[in-house]
């Protein structure tokens, strides 16, 4: 079901956002279960006045999980540490493209520096004077 990669799993860019890709703290051999998780927390989106943030995740994940322990199952590997990591890098993913949204609505579009730079927060104002 997986392959065995070293490198990081890649929460990709939004289209025209202009954020890059960001490396998780996941291994890439569990991008599928990062990929999932991104496209749940999109369903969030697509749901946001119908259904909270907390509910949502937690139905996911529970989908997700049932998901992940039948497919492993039928490979023929149902370990506990493999089902924990896949859980791991969906709420990665998941989380991930939830921050990125953030970012995106305090105008952080170009990055932290630059952000940073172009709005102060409120005691780095007060330095300056």
């Amino acid at each position: 079901m997986f392959a065995n990669h070293s490198a990081p799993a890649l929460l990709v860019k939004l289209g025209g956002a202009h954020l890059p890709p960001v490396a998780l703290s996941v291994s890439s051999r569990y991008q599928v279960c990062v990929d999932a998780g991104v496209s749940a927390a999109a369903g969030f989106f697509y749901d946001l006045a119908a259904v909270g943030l907390h509910d949502h995740i937690a139905c996911s994940v529970s989908v997700f999980t049932k998901a992940v322990r039948a497919g492993l199952a039928k490979d023929g590997d149902s370990s506990q540490e493999r089902v924990q990591a896949c859980i791991d890098a969906f709420a990665a993913g998941y989380l991930g493209r939830i921050h990125q949204e953030l970012r995106l609505f305090h105008g952080e579009d170009a990055g932290r520096g630059q952000a940073a730079s172009a709005n102060p927060s409120p005691q780095q104002s007060t330095k300056r004077h």
